[in-house]
């Protein structure tokens, strides 16, 4: 189990939502790989609680997606048209799978954020496995 955050970050379009702090971490099935992967390290089913508020940088959609081994996942965050001076809060809970078929070679999760940019962003993620 792990919970990592990030506290007022600027986050631009198409970047990588970043983690630059770890409040708490149990054994080592989830570890934080920099600032920006969650890599699952055995097999099982992981779920993932992903927390993001801010200010956008535009007006339009935030949308954040995540990318399990670099391929983008059909799970996401998605809080629409907001205005400029309206913060945003938005959550989402995931369940992700994990088979290591090679070398023990762990699964890395990213998150991307594909839509309007956000300034003053708190992060927050949490993945727990459960089986």
């Amino acid at each position: 189990m792990i919970q990592a955050y990030s506290t007022n970050q600027t986050i631009l379009t198409n970047g990588i939502l970043p983690f630059n702090s770890t409040s708490l971490k149990k054994g080592n099935t989830t570890t934080l790989n920099g600032v920006s992967s969650l890599m699952l390290n055995s097999s099982g089913v992981y779920q993932i609680t992903l927390n993001l508020s801010g200010l956008p940088s535009a007006t339009g959609d935030v949308t954040v997606a995540m990318t399990k081994n670099g391929v983008s996942q059909p799970e996401v965050l998605n809080i629409q048209t907001v205005l400029t001076t309206t913060g945003v809060n938005g959550s989402i809970t995931l369940l992700v799978p994990v088979f290591r078929t090679c070398c023990g070679q762990a699964t890395s999760i990213q998150f991307v954020n594909t839509g309007v940019g956000l300034t003053e962003a708190n992060i927050n993620v949490v993945v727990t496995k459960l089986c």
